[in-house]
């Protein structure tokens, strides 16, 4: 099976006036064989701040920009509001304008389509792993989504 898997922060307090970052990796048959992570600076989602929601959202616009032309697969993410604004045509007023233009021109692409997608608890603790799915919020886990949360850790630790 091929998937996606994407995760953001912010560094320091959210909303963050430093920045944020965002990590994606693609993986087949249970194994990464494409990885990303990228800072964000408030600059870059046209805002003073970086939100929690901009990274999320910009590692899902990110992911899905990078995978091959006529790629099937599923994406996951541990953030229900990217998944929403991309997927689900939630509202999205309170998206940056660069990003809102960013998503939109995704949508028009086509490339959403053949998506399937799934929301992930985050954070999962290794009894979770274990057992494939998080106690608190019953919601699938994965070791590709822990990757992608520690690579986000490790990224905004170089720019705090």
């Amino acid at each position: 099976m091929k998937e996606l898997y994407c995760d953001g922060g912010v560094v320091g307090k959210n909303p963050s006036p430093i920045g944020g970052v965002f990590a994606w990796c693609q993986v087949e048959n249970g194994f990464r064989v494409k990885e990303h992570t990228a800072p964000v600076r408030p600059a870059d989602v046209g805002a003073p701040v970086v939100s929690n929601n901009n990274t999320e959202l910009l590692a899902l616009l990110d992911g899905i920009e990078s995978l091959p032309e006529g790629w099937a697969g599923r994406v996951n993410s541990d953030s229900q509001v990217a998944l929403g604004w991309v997927f689900l045509g939630w509202k999205q007023e309170a998206i940056p304008a660069p990003l809102r233009a960013r998503l939109q021109a995704l949508r028009r692409s086509g490339r959403l389509f053949g998506l399937e997608w799934r929301l992930l608890q985050g954070h999962p603790t290794q009894a979770d792993l274990a057992a494939g799915v998080g106690a608190k919020r019953g919601l699938p886990v994965s070791e590709h989504n822990v990757w992608c949360d520690k690579a986000c850790q490790t990224l905004a630790r170089t720019l705090a």
